[in-house]
């Protein structure tokens, strides 16, 4: 212990004072710190930059300083090798303890539940709740079979069976319901055509009421009123003319006959010919 503690302070003692080191090779290092130690080598600071010595780079004084020497080097490798040695076989003493669970978890049946499946499957499928309690039932009774649990195995089976029949109710009662959504759909398709047909033939029925309207009705009169006359004379009455109403104009009649489309026009390009006037 004491010997250690002189070490340390030596060791610190030789890292806060710079000084010139020479190596076992002849190089100078000149202004040197040595800033770190480690089991084999030294980590000194120079006036030409940081670099890392080995223990065999030093000379034997510089060794027993810095606690470096061959033999110190050798321990604390053959320490190293004996823990990476441990460190293995604890290792290999775990992987055997997982590996001996794993084969232990094999004879263990995994049961589920309803619940179990449920959120399993509840991110990707909607389930009923009949149809996740027979998945269970039908994943526990493998398991029973799988770790030869044959009484368990026949319990789960009845589960599942009675399951089933439940299962088979609802999937009546889910294929019921999409036949009523299915001819509810037709039913409002039909509608909706028989509504766009009776909507085409009311704008028809309209348009051709106007038409008869427009042709049968009575010519429309205009009121056509003068602008008032007041007199410039002084205490006479203001005189308003009347109002004039006049028919309006009644429509062009068709012509009662009409020339045939390949019959030539009656004048020339110049327009009709006028009969010859008497002198």
């Amino acid at each position: 212990m004491i010997r250690a503690l002189f070490l340390l302070v030596v060791l610190v003692v030789g890292m806060c004072s710079a000084e010139d080191i020479t190596l076992a090779d002849g190089t100078l290092l000149r202004d040197a710190r040595v800033v770190r130690k480690d089991d084999d080598s030294a980590i000194i600071s120079h006036s030409e930059g940081v670099q890392r010595v080995k223990f065999d780079r030093l000379l034997p004084d510089l060794q027993q300083k810095l606690d470096l020497t061959p033999q110190a080097v050798q321990m604390r490798r053959e320490q190293a090798r004996l823990e990476k040695i441990e460190t293995q076989k604890a290792q290999e003493k775990l992987i055997a303890r997982q590996r001996e669970a794993l084969a232990v978890s094999k004879l263990t049946p995994r049961y589920l539940s309803g619940a179990d499946v449920l959120a399993l499957l509840s991110s990707w499928e909607t389930l009923s709740a009949a149809t996740a309690e027979y998945l269970a039932a039908e994943w526990n009774r493998r398991e029973a079979l799988r770790c030869n649990l044959t009484v368990e195995a026949e319990n789960y089976e009845k589960d599942a069976q009675s399951l089933a029949a439940r299962m088979e109710e609802e999937r009546q009662e889910n294929r019921r319901t999409r036949e009523k959504y299915d001819a509810l759909n037709e039913e409002l398709v039909r509608t909706r055509t028989e509504l766009k047909t009776a909507q085409d033939s009311l704008q028809t029925y309209k348009k051709k009421c106007e038409q008869l309207t427009r042709q049968q009705a009575p010519p429309s009169t205009v009121v056509i009123s003068e602008p008032t006359y007041v007199p410039i004379y002084r205490n006479n009455p203001i005189v308003l003319p009347p109002i004039r109403v006049r028919p309006a104009p009644p429509p062009p009649r068709p012509p009662a006959w009409h020339l045939p489309s390949n019959r030539p026009p009656a004048h020339g390009p110049m327009g009709p010919k006028l009969p010859p006037q008497r002198r």
